[in-house]
């Protein structure tokens, strides 16, 4: 009888503790989000801007390229990414990263980010015409 009483213990102890590492879990992930949502927007006043006509871009390298809420490797966007050779609008660029809007030509759905910028290559050709 011991035993039980002892592991009941444990249990209360350990299920508090679940819940206080669950609570701070996700307070610190709605600050990271409140973080990376205050740095895009201070990083907006400090990006370069990429011309209309030179805004498409190819993904290049190998495996998935994800794409980020903010220029930083914290800001992550769960499972959203594109695959090498799609094609994206650039937009702006900033340190290691770019600024860009995938369009799902099939459905015409599409999502905007940040993605690392050494992963695009520039196709010459873009969303406005030459001047």
């Amino acid at each position: 009888m011991v035993r039980v009483l002892i592991s009941e213990k444990y249990k209360s102890t350990a299920m508090r503790l679940g819940v206080v590492l669950l609570a701070v879990f996700s307070f610190w992930r709605i600050t990271q989000a409140a973080e990376c949502g205050e740095f895009d927007s201070l990083v907006k006043k400090r990006e370069m801007y990429v011309p209309g006509a030179d805004s498409e871009r190819q993904v290049a390298g190998n495996g998935r390229l994800q794409f980020y809420s903010a220029p930083d490797v914290k800001c992550k966007m769960a499972g959203v990414f594109i695959l090498p050779h799609q094609k994206i609008d650039a937009y702006y660029t900033y340190g290691y990263y770019t600024s860009v809007v995938y369009i799902d030509v099939k459905t015409g759905s599409n999502v905007s980010g940040w993605v690392r910028s050494n992963r695009l290559k520039s196709t010459g050709l873009g969303i406005a015409p030459r001047h």
